[in-house]
């Protein structure tokens, strides 16, 4: 569907940071991410635990390699949200 002028969008994305095995940083970032906010979970702490738990199985399942180093520390995750507003409208020559 397209935007009109003046239209704003928002979305989140959740930030998952892990660190490899040398210490060296990993972030992987998930577009729409259920959360608190929009009423997928019922306290901060569920949603919490399902994150954590999504971190803990990318970790124990070995699924993704840091350049070639296994991650193996959660440092950090994070959900933010963006909204960007429609200014110009440039459409297809007609």
């Amino acid at each position: 569907m397209a935007t009109k002028l003046g239209d704003v969008t928002s979305y989140k994305r959740l930030y998952l940071q892990f660190a490899d095995e040398e210490g060296k940083s990993k972030t992987f970032t998930i577009n729409n991410p259920k959360n608190l906010v929009d009423g997928d979970y019922d306290t901060i702490e569920e949603q919490d635990d399902a994150i954590e738990a999504v971190m803990d199985t990318i970790i124990e399942k070995n699924i993704f390699h840091n350049k070639g180093n296994d991650l193996v520390i959660k440092v950090n995750a994070r959900i933010v949200e963006y909204s960007s507003t429609d200014v110009m409208d440039v459409g297809p020559n007609e």
